[in-house]
């Protein structure tokens, strides 16, 4: 199995402490019913030499219930006996060395379970292996019980740091050098290597060893992955590199793309089999464990290359008192797609409602534009002359389309009248990939029969000056980047409390970093 380390704050080790409490069981299993599984987050867990104590390692658990129904009076145990020699808790132990939690019910679906944090005793050898087994009892069910394995010593991988690349063009290739360090302290007998890429780029190579797949990501729709087996030994302590650079071929389609690597220890199982047909790609030692290196990698890969990102308009027949359906629409004619890993300025679309109607009815994602903030106030309060619409999933694929229904009511002695929808960001700036500015606007018309004179068309306010493109080049991210490094931390951002209340302003997860940002200038 795999063998990781689980860490959390002191805050928790005190919960888990608080809620360790000894009682005796006082219910037999029961032959059917509702029925219970112990889940644990991670069941290989390796005890960090030197010991840590004040940052123990967690027994994570918590419960599922399948049913049916609700499980009575569900009671569970953790058997620490087999550990109890070499391991310190961070709650008091009792003299039969099983922690016990109070009864409970527990509907169908899951719930929360408690810690236990574990540290290993000075001096115990490397490779001291036992297990924690969680137990339980329901008045009118069954509670399955699970084990987890508990290991003296770590196997901690890191992979390379990789610079964020710009002006890659559309059919050349890139090489990525990757490079496996173990910072831990036992040896992993054998790792897997998982690399992902969003879909402008696609691998030059396909090797015998990986496993090629489309995945989701949370932030994206789909990566493309590479997961690599070897059975090469990794010593703790050591480094090891491919022994040829990751090949990434540019697609007409890139713009804005990432490529990740992350290292697992192989858990002992049948790896799933290879999918690709070409040499073996291998890990060549490489000297000392780098001491730079970091979990997960992500290099950002901007390419030189554009994407149209389209406004589409509408028009509607009524008389005065009616309400009216429009709908507008925001798409992306390429050829680039248009996925910002590094930006919450997102595409959007604004609305000017055309005079003499009133919106009544406002879609989802989109809310009322304050002007002088330059964001959404996340309100959608009927009446408003502009509205922000920002769509989900963020990401626009090349031909992909989204749209907006307005209801709009014609005012009293109105005449035909004409409002705009125009291509913008989430803070209304213009965005500088895209370089054909013409279908930028489409007209939002109402023909009023029986109406007054004519209203002539209104416009939306300018984009701010900062954001307008340059002339001459592509400068793929006109927004301001606060670059978190992809350790897992997460960044903060300044602005105006109306832009944290923007629904456009919604920070993207990025595997191992969550990037927010500002809403004008040049990348920081």
């Amino acid at each position: 199995m795999i063998q990781r380390r689980h860490r959390v704050g002191a805050v928790l080790a005190a919960l888990a402490a608080s809620v360790a409490a000894w009682l005796p069981v006082t219910y037999a299993q029961a032959a059917d019913g509702p029925n219970v599984r112990i889940e644990l987050q991670d069941d290989d867990l390796g005890l960090p030499v030197p010991p840590t104590p004040d940052d123990p390692t967690m027994v994570n658990w918590g419960l599922r219930n399948d049913g049916p129904g609700t499980a009575e009076d569900v009671t569970v145990r953790a058997d620490l006996s087999d550990v109890i020699d070499w391991v310190t808790a961070d709650a008091p132990v009792p003299a039969d060395h099983i922690y016990v939690w109070p009864a409970r019910d527990v509907p169908e679906g899951e719930a929360a379970g408690s810690l236990i944090g574990l540290s290993a005793k000075p001096g115990t050898p490397l490779g001291t292996t036992g297990t924690v087994t969680l137990s339980g009892t329901s008045a009118n069910g069954t509670v399955v019980s699970t084990t987890a394995k508990v290991t003296v010593g770590t196997i901690e991988m890191e992979v390379n740091r990789l610079a964020t690349r710009t002006g890659d063009r559309p059919g050349s290739t890139i090489a990525t050098p990757v490079t496996i360090s173990n910072v831990g302290t036992l040896p992993s007998d054998g790792v897997q290597l998982r690399m992902r890429t969003t879909i402008g780029l696609s691998y030059a190579d396909r090797y015998s060893n990986c496993v090629y797949s489309t995945v989701s990501e949370p932030s994206y729709r789909t990566t493309q992955q590479a997961l690599c087996t070897f059975d090469t030994v990794v010593e703790p302590g050591r480094s090891y590199r491919l022994d040829r650079p990751v090949g990434l071929d540019v697609t007409p389609q890139a713009l804005f793309e990432y490529f990740s690597h992350e290292a697992l220890p192989l858990s002992g199982a049948d790896p799933t089999p290879p999918s690709g047909n070409g040499r073996v790609l291998s890990l060549v030692a490489a000297g000392d464990a780098a001491t730079d290196g970091i979990p997960i990698g992500r290099q950002h890969i901007d390419a030189d290359n554009t994407a149209d990102m389209v406004a589409g308009g509408d028009t509607a027949k009524g008389e005065a008192g009616d309400v009216v359906d429009v709908t507008v629409t925001l798409g992306n004619e390429g050829p680039g797609w248009v996925g910002y890993n590094a930006s919450d300025d997102q595409p959007a679309l604004l609305v000017t409602v055309p005079t003499g109607t009133r919106a009544v009815r406002i879609p989802d994602r989109c809310s009322v534009w304050n002007e002088e903030a330059q964001a959404g106030t996340g309100e959608q309060t009927p009446g408003a002359p502009q509205y922000i619409c920002n769509p989900r999933p963020t990401e626009f694929t090349v031909g992909d389309t989204r749209t907006f229904r307005f209801g709009l009511e014609i005012r009293a002695n109105a005449g035909t009248t004409t409002g705009t929808a125009r291509v913008t960001t989430a803070y209304g700036n213009t965005m500088a990939f895209d370089h054909t500015h013409g279908n930028d606007t489409a007209d939002v018309s109402v023909e009023v029969e029986g109406g007054g004179t004519p209203v002539p068309g209104t416009s939306a306010p300018s984009a701010s000056p900062s954001a307008v493109a340059a002339a001459g080049g592509n400068t793929p991210r006109p927004q301001t980047v606060s670059a978190a490094e992809d350790s897992g931390t997460l960044a903060s951002t300044g602005g105006s409390a109306l832009t944290a209340a923007t629904w456009g302003a919604g920070a993207l997860l990025l595997g191992g970093a969550l990037v927010l940002l500002v809403r004008r200038g040049g990348r920081a």
